[in-house]
């Protein structure tokens, strides 16, 4: 399968899901970046854009507007708090971790902005998972709204966590595979990043053949002159011939 709109959203494995795609497969491995390590168990990811509505003013006489950023900034910091210093941890994935990533408000040094909007990614653990991050942000707009804030949450993304046992037929030869062409030990290990498997595992079980390996540095993920090695770039050609024969027999 080849899918579309990988990096926000899913969109492409999300339709491939829902069209049945899944439904006869016996393995899923992800080929993204990350040539030394198997990655069988990751973390959601969960978008939110979070409005902040006040009315603007002169800055000179902000008693006559509503600085729509105030609240805003309070109910950030007050849901920074309670995800990133909550102690719930996933025994491979570690704690969730709340980012606020985009601030945008005002238009004019000397005006009271009428308007604030932040966007927020969280990386969610099945612990303490997206259904009970959303409830969070949306109680405590509640909270906030009931004195004077106009705050609205509206998700933009929710991807769950894939958590799996990282035993099966697949792993163990893709470790040899590793060895034999890389000449690397390849260890198993869960990651704070997410894939196409959130949509694509929907409905399997934690014993459901899954892993994330193919060249390239995952440290450099997102980071400026991201690049793959060539020898593991080709040597790649050859694990990836090993392992699709190796599993149809």
């Amino acid at each position: 399968m080849a899918t579309t709109g990988e990096e926000v959203g899913g969109a492409g494995s999300k339709k491939l899901y829902e069209e049945g795609y899944m439904d006869d497969v016996d393995y899923l491995w992800v080929a993204e970046p990350s040539h030394d390590t198997i990655i069988y168990s990751h973390k959601g990811s969960l978008n939110l854009r979070v409005t902040s509505v006040g009315e603007a003013a002169h800055s000179s006489m902000p008693e006559q507007g509503y600085n729509a950023i105030n609240p805003l900034m309070k109910y950030l910091l007050e849901l920074d708090e309670k995800l990133n210093g909550n102690a719930r941890k996933n025994e491979v994935l570690d704690k969730l971790v709340m980012s606020t990533t985009i601030f945008n408000a005002g238009n004019q040094v000397n005006s009271i902005p009428a308007k604030a909007v932040a966007e927020i990614n969280v990386r969610t653990i099945p612990e303490f998972d997206n259904d009970e991050v959303i409830d969070l942000f949306n109680k405590t707009a509640d909270k906030y709204n009931e004195k004077s804030a106009d705050i609205e949450v509206e998700v933009t993304m929710s991807l769950p966590s894939v958590f799996t046992s990282g035993k099966s037929e697949m792993v163990d030869l893709a470790k040899k595979l590793g060895k034999k062409y890389l000449g690397l030990d390849i260890s198993v290990k869960g990651s704070p990043g997410v894939t196409d498997a959130s949509n694509l595992l929907r409905g399997k079980d934690d014993n459901f053949p899954f892993m994330m390996f193919g060249p390239g540095e995952t440290k450099m993920a997102h980071k400026t002159d991201e690049y793959v090695y060539k020898d593991y770039y080709f040597a790649f050609f050859d694990i990836f011939k090993a392992l699709v024969l190796g599993l149809s027999k």
